[in-house]
């Protein structure tokens, strides 16, 4: 019965370091611009869905007419191209560590301010003071790899 309990301990250790973990190994590939890495740890699809997410031009009331009907298929058509265009590797590497092309950054660390589990299979991380804009990142836990799906 004893080594029951200690095997569920050692899992919930475990769990609880595992994102930890995921954090520093994406912050070595941000900084050494591990390409391989990178996009193991960050899922680009998911951050540019949250980001074309947040730009949707919401619907205006039911008597709009077919221009304006028009006009926003169009800006939405546009953002979304848009995001697809910049949100890149290399725009979330810049925007992290403040690195330019082929240029190391800073580490992630230096302005962790925040990090813990939002949820079981969430994990947030705030770069920055609370006043200051911070940056905030969303963690999935996708197998035993924690990967980057949102990025505010």
């Amino acid at each position: 019965m004893r080594w029951i309990v200690r095997l569920l301990f050692l899992a919930i250790i475990t769990y609880g370091i595992l994102p930890y973990y995921s954090l520093y190994r994406l912050n070595h590939a941000l900084t050494t611009n591990d390409v391989v890495q990178l996009d193991r740890y960050i899922d680009l699809a998911h951050v540019r869905e949250n980001y074309k997410r947040g730009l949707h031009i919401e619907k205006g009331n039911q008597q709009e007419g077919m221009a304006s009907t028009m006009f926003r298929g169009a800006a939405n058509s546009m953002s979304a191209f848009t995001v697809d265009q910049v949100v890149t590797i290399d725009w979330i590497r810049i925007e992290l560590t403040g690195a330019g092309q082929n240029k190391a950054g800073n580490s992630l660390f230096d302005t962790l301010d925040h990090a813990f589990f939002e949820s079981p299979n969430r994990f947030l991380v705030r770069l920055g003071e609370l006043g200051d804009n911070p940056i905030m990142l969303m963690l999935r836990r996708d197998g035993l790899v924690w990967r980057l799906t949102e990025l505010y």
